[in-house]
């Protein structure tokens, strides 16, 4: 759980620091998202409702189930989209009408139709010509004709009628020879017989042409009730669509969600790759040596910019106390401080700070705390000792003051390394190459070293060949200076890791447990004793 809780921490750490490219892309996005609502307006749709046929009796509920799922591919179908198509003006293909119209079943009786258009007119007239279809197809199928039975009567009934229209022949020619004859002569009584037949086989004839008729209209299996047919319950509503505002910002709101998604999971990828670090512990982990202190850059872009900060650097409360803190670091005398003492009229306690080509907010670090010192008392000297094509602002500025004159109180500026060092403090900036690192400056006893960072610029290996040239320089660095730490960046860098095991882990306000393999708080106990 611990692991979990680290890795979203980190990612959090990850995309906060690229809120601003989040930002761009929901912005980005919800812009996308309103255009192609504007350019491309929603359409118009209408609604119609068909009542299907009652379930036969003894039909169960799954078989009501399977009928409605089955009624809705029906309808879905061109066997209905090709005759509704057919049916409009002007005549629409299937595959045209089915990508227009939406099919549902809310109930198990009944259909919901859905259909769009670009005109209110073209709405209705495709919901109610889809509709309309559906119940035509529906009767065709309630029919259990089918179309030989069908043939096969017609040809019965045809012979039937024929077969009658022989018998009412004979009957008329029996009835004419019994006008003519006799009734007790044997040809009167022959003839009075043989219209009694012909009579009664005329009678069988007509039930049977009835009975076909019936069969006909479907009624023939002795049936008394008609089959329910299906009807529409609801006529195509009147056509409506999205108010564009609304379609608008909901397009918006999807848009910028789905950039931010995207450009998000990129970020976190790409963080997650990258070599440069980041926190305190990393930096100080990556060359062994311990951070001092964390600041904020006050990085110029221009010569202008340069002068005004030598001559009127005023941090706030916080980068104060720490800066405050440096100097005594440096100051001979002070307890922990960085330079031994020296004799009486030694020359001033030296510090050089380190930076790598490219990061210009560390390259600041170096005049901020020569201004700095200068505003407490301390007679400070700047020197830019080691020249980079990075830092040429910086350079110019300090090559622009007289070497007498003075930015701001008790400051002085020399671009020259080495010669005679007055004052109390001197401070050399040294840039060095990341490819290629080499300290220019001669070794000194009472110099301490200060790389300084900035969180984020520098991989561990060109922070380890770093120090690898100031080491072969006689300049081995003392101290790390990190440069705009991350707002999340809980570390200190001040400890060592096998120091950082030995502390005691307050628990995590997410899991409620202690950090596995660091220190308890029984364990610490059981040390002090």
């Amino acid at each position: 759980m611990s692991e979990q809780v680290i890795d979203l921490r980190s990612t959090w750490a990850i995309l906060r620091r690229r809120a601003g490219v989040l930002v761009a892309a929901a912005a980005l996005g919800a812009a996308g998202g309103a255009a192609t609502a504007y350019v491309q307006p929603p359409a118009y749709t209408s609604t119609s409702m068909v009542l299907l046929p009652s379930a036969a009796p003894g039909s169960s509920a799954a078989a009501s189930s399977h009928s409605i799922d089955t009624q809705v591919a029906i309808a879905q179908s061109q066997a209905v989209l090709g005759p509704a198509g057919q049916a409009l003006s002007p005549p629409l293909p299937a595959e045209q009408v089915s990508r227009l119209v939406t099919v549902e079943s809310p109930t198990t009786d009944v259909l919901t139709i859905t259909a769009t258009g670009t005109t209110p007119a073209q709405a209705q007239a495709l919901a109610s010509s889809v509709a309309n279809a559906e119940i035509e197809y529906l009767k065709d199928a309630a029919n259990s004709l089918t179309q030989d039975k069908k043939t096969a009567l017609n040809e019965r009934s045809a012979t039937l009628k024929s077969s009658l229209d022989s018998v009412n022949r004979e009957i008329k020619d029996a009835q004419t020879r019994i006008g003519s004859e006799s009734p007790s002569s044997t040809g009167g009584r022959a003839d009075a017989a043989a219209l009694a037949e012909l009579t009664a086989q005329q009678a069988n004839l007509v039930l049977q042409l009835d009975q076909l008729e019936k069969e006909a209209a479907g009624a023939g299996s002795g049936d008394t009730t008609a089959a329910p047919s299906a009807s529409v319950i609801q006529q195509a509503s009147p056509a409506q669509r999205t108010p564009l505002a609304l379609r608008m910002g909901l397009n918006g709101l999807a848009g910028a969600g789905l950039d931010v998604l995207v450009v998000a999971g990129v970020i976190v990828v790409r963080g997650r790759r990258e070599r440069s670090m980041r926190s305190r512990d990393e930096i100080a982990d990556a060359v062994g040596i311990p951070v001092v202190a964390s600041l904020r850059s006050r990085a110029p872009k221009s010569v202008a910019a340069w002068t005004t900060l030598l001559g009127a650097y005023t941090p706030d409360n916080v980068e104060m106390w720490t800066l405050r803190q440096v100097v005594r670091l440096l100051t001979p005398g002070h307890p922990g401080s960085l330079v031994p003492e020296a004799d009486k009229g030694a020359a001033p306690s030296h510090v050089v700070v380190l930076t790598l080509a490219g990061d210009m907010r560390a390259l600041a670090i170096g005049p901020q705390l020569a201004s700095f010192a200068a505003s407490t008392g301390l007679r400070t000297r700047l020197v830019t000792a080691q020249t980079h094509d990075a830092g040429d602002p910086l350079w110019a500025a300090c090559a622009g003051i007289p070497t007498e004159a003075q930015p701001r109180p008790g400051l002085s500026v020399d671009t020259r390394a080495g010669g005679h060092a007055t004052g109390d403090l001197s401070v050399d900036i040294a840039v060095i190459d990341r490819i290629r690192p080499h300290v220019q400056l001669k070794a000194s006893e009472r110099a301490a070293v200060l790389l300084a960072v900035t969180a984020g610029a520098a991989t561990a290996d060109e922070l380890a060949r770093a120090a690898l040239a100031a080491d072969d320089a006689g300049h081995p660095i003392d101290r790390i200076v990190v440069v705009d730490a991350d707002p999340l960046d809980r570390t200190t860098g001040r400890l060592a890791p096998a120091e950082r095991a030995q502390h005691v882990v307050l628990p995590s306000l997410m899991t409620g447990s202690e950090v596995a393999g660091e220190a308890t708080a029984l364990d610490a106990r059981r040390r002090l004793r």
